[in-house]
């Protein structure tokens, strides 16, 4: 694992000097993107003429927090990763920024990110890149969260669709009550001391070829595999989870039909912001 400032954090070094960071962020985006078909890392994938990586960098840096945000890319892409966030960050932004590479899994390219973190930071955000209109509003309700509870945080959004289980052949054997089901996003916020064991403790199970699955009494404990997100790896690990309200823009990136979905209300903003100028 290896790390670097941008161009303009580095040059922060002739300016006054800042608040130390107490937030930090961890901006996903190590993902091949390989369900797009894009060519490219989906970080580096445009919409509304911008990438996703720029766009959550703008959203983080924008927030008005002395914090320190970390970029983690696939490591062949590190050096356009660097300028994409130093054309990104806003003039008189209270925010450090770092680039770093990613693992071969997801929580592994996040713990990655938690160990470029200055020491003083206590709570940090996971946030995917894929998900990239997520506004301030939502990391604010998270964070404020963290801050109240305590807890580990998660958005989530209800499950409106009826859902039915399946078997491998498309079978449908069941109607699954949705009644205390959410659809859970990012970011999600973490004490930081809680989210490097919860970590620590996957890796270690990694390495024991256990996937981490039973470590832990949380509702995640049981399941098996590779972790999907962070807060499956806090319940594996015997935290506790709590959920705030998420938005419906903070949709994911993963199919065709997602980018365009995502180009629509990209154009949406585009012209809403030109009728408010107007």
């Amino acid at each position: 694992m290896s790390g670097s400032e941008s161009p303009r954090a580095a040059s922060a070094e002739q300016a006054p000097p800042r608040a130390r960071p107490e937030i930090g962020v961890i901006l996903v985006a190590a993902g091949r993107g390989e369900r797009l078909g894009a060519g490219i890392p989906k970080g580096f994938v445009e919409v509304g003429g911008q990438t996703l990586l720029e766009r959550g960098v703008r959203t983080i840096a924008a927030l008005p927090h002395a914090g320190h945000l970390v970029v983690v890319v696939p490591d062949d892409w590190a050096g356009r990763a660097l300028e994409l966030v130093d054309e990104a960050l806003p003039a008189g932004t209270l925010w450090e920024t770092s680039v770093v590479h990613g693992g071969r899994e997801r929580h592994e390219s996040v713990r990655f990110g938690i160990e470029a973190l200055p020491a003083e930071v206590g709570i940090v955000l996971v946030h995917d890149a894929a998900r990239p209109l997520a506004g301030a509003p939502l990391f604010e309700r998270v964070l404020a969260e963290v801050r109240r509870t305590g807890d580990s945080v998660v958005p989530a959004l209800p499950v409106a669709d009826t859902l039915k289980r399946v078997d491998g052949d498309g079978i449908v054997h069941e109607t699954v009550d949705r009644s205390a089901l959410v659809a859970v996003q990012t970011p999600q916020g973490f004490r930081r001391e809680a989210l490097e064991s919860a970590h620590a403790t996957a890796a270690l199970h990694a390495e024991h070829g256990s996937g981490a699955a039973g470590a832990g009494s949380g509702s995640g404990a049981g399941s098996s595999g590779v972790p999907t997100d962070d807060a499956e790896v806090m319940q594996r690990a015997g935290g506790r989870v709590r959920t705030v309200a998420g938005e419906m823009r903070a949709h994911k990136l993963t199919t065709a039909a997602d980018h365009a979905l995502l180009e629509a209300l990209a154009a949406q903003d585009t012209q809403d912001e030109k009728g408010g100028r107007a």
